[in-house]
């Protein structure tokens, strides 16, 4: 009979055990009170440019960041690795999580084909609507918006209070619901105003009691664009933001915010090299595609979306397939690991340029851009939209603050990741995660609050502890 209870005691024991263990490992809120954070958005910021830089005393602000804060080793970005789609996988969740693929479920931050902003130019073949990544009007339109919802909703909802400068359409509501201050993308030059908004960022916290600020500035995807990733322009724009970095920085240790509140540093992709003398061989489209056979053409650089009429499916992608560098894919064929090719508005057929070559735009009005007529090609300096596994497509994580731990570098993590981050500082739960969350966590402080500890079942202890006192 004894024997028998230590039999039943044993296993209680491991029942316990093992429904604790085996509980999903997702984050939990980082401390009881409310941490504030600050989300800077660097656009285009490749993942070793501050490695680049030959003198790094000209760099103090993110020399604080790697002596006081964390880095990874790089972050890999989605595919396409374009602006508008990776803006909106570092700030959305799903609004519904059986529509996603198994493989995406495991992931906060969300891929083009979950969220549907597959690019900075689409088209929506059903309404005759096109989104176009300079055109506000278009990309103001609510219903581009309603298929995943971002974090500066789920804060403003749950009583935080929020406030966003030229990030993403974060000033166009998410059901019914807009930030404390909103303002969406529109664009801007210099690094002035990254300056300007990181001041207000500062009255902000320490006067009006908001907890999120997420800041943008695309002066360093600019200059990448205009002069090329390696250029000694761009090694100048690096500077002229860290400046900026370095007296927000400041600002924050003199008025004792660094004590609660939390800077992250983020981008969307990295850049490049787009001029010839760099070795990139531009290929005309139109050398190879009747645009006779085609509705229309959507972008173009590194990748390109066509609508073929109908009936002219099967000769258009063999006209493209002649196309060299370039791996050109019926939608169905579409690799899964590109998690693209269920997007609501994903074309017939997809034009990738391999790394090196860039796709010169149809000289027709059914190029959506239409770059200019001369000179042809269009020469960009730098470009992105490149597959997601290159390295030159990489950007950058660091950060600072209360929840992060201090001059640690971790491995590479990626950008559907980093949604989780503002989660856990803020306290707010997200979607049920698993993988993601192991990517990230080893930056955190308050790493006992996520990891898997026995949390006793209350009715199986108090049946064990019965059985042991017989036993004893």
């Amino acid at each position: 009979m004894q024997r028998t209870l230590w039999y039943v005691v044993a296993i209680l024991f491991f029942s316990i055990a093992n429904s604790s263990l085996g509980a999903p490992d997702k984050p939990k809120p980082a401390v009881a009170h409310k941490e504030k954070l600050v989300v800077i958005l660097l656009d285009g910021f490749r993942w070793d440019y501050v490695e680049q830089q030959k003198d790094k005393e000209a760099l103090p602000g993110f020399r604080i960041l790697h002596k006081e804060g964390v880095r990874a080793k790089w972050v890999n970005p989605i595919f396409p690795s374009l602006s508008y789609a990776s803006w909106t996988t570092l700030s959305t969740v799903p609004r519904n999580v059986e529509k996603l693929t198994n493989d995406t479920k495991n992931d906060s931050g969300l891929y083009a084909e979950n969220h549907n902003i597959i690019g900075n130019y689409f088209h929506d073949s059903y309404r005759k609507e096109t989104f176009e990544l300079f055109n506000r009007t278009l990309t103001s339109n609510q219903r581009w918006w309603q298929d995943a919802e971002p974090i500066w909703t789920t804060a403003t909802r749950r009583g935080r209070k929020v406030g966003t400068f030229l990030w993403a359409r974060s000033d166009i509501p998410v059901q019914g619901i807009l930030p404390h201050q909103a303002q969406g993308f529109q664009l801007t030059k210099g690094a002035t105003i990254l300056g300007t908004n990181l001041e207000k960022t500062i009255k902000m916290l320490e006067s009006d009691g908001y907890d999120l600020v997420m800041v943008y500035n695309e002066h360093i995807d600019n200059k990448g664009h205009q002069f090329g990733p390696t250029s000694p322009e761009l090694m100048t724009a690096v500077q002229e933001v860290d400046a900026e970095l370095h007296k927000f920085l400041k600002k924050l240790a003199e008025t004792n915010l660094d004590k609660t509140v939390n800077v992250m540093i983020v981008s969307d992709h990295g850049m490049a090299s787009g001029t010839p003398q760099s070795g990139a061989e531009y290929v005309e489209i139109d050398d190879y595609l009747d645009m006779d056979d085609v509705s229309y053409v959507i972008d173009r650089a590194a990748i390109a979306a066509v609508a073929p009429l109908p009936g002219k499916a099967d000769k258009v992608y063999k006209q493209l397939k002649q196309m060299r560098g370039m791996d050109v894919y019926r939608r169905d064929d579409i690799p899964d690991h590109y998690h693209y090719k269920n997007g609501r508005y994903v074309q017939e057929i997809l034009v990738c340029a391999k790394h090196g070559f860039i796709i010169s735009g149809a000289d027709s009005p059914k190029q959506i851009p239409r770059d200019p007529s001369s000179p042809r090609p269009m020469i960009w300096g730098g470009l992105h939209g490149y597959d997601d596994k290159h390295p030159d497509m990489r950007t950058i994580f660091m950060a600072k603050g209360p929840s992060f731990k201090k001059h640690f570098q971790g491995e590479p993590i990626h950008l559907v990741d980093i949604y989780q981050i503002y989660a856990h500082v803020l306290g707010l739960e997200p979607q049920p995660n698993n993988g993601s969350w192991s990517r990230v966590r080893s930056y955190l402080t308050n790493s006992a609050s996520f990891t898997k500890v026995l949390n006793w079942n209350p009715i199986l202890l108090m049946t064990l502890l019965i059985l042991l006192r017989y036993l004893i």
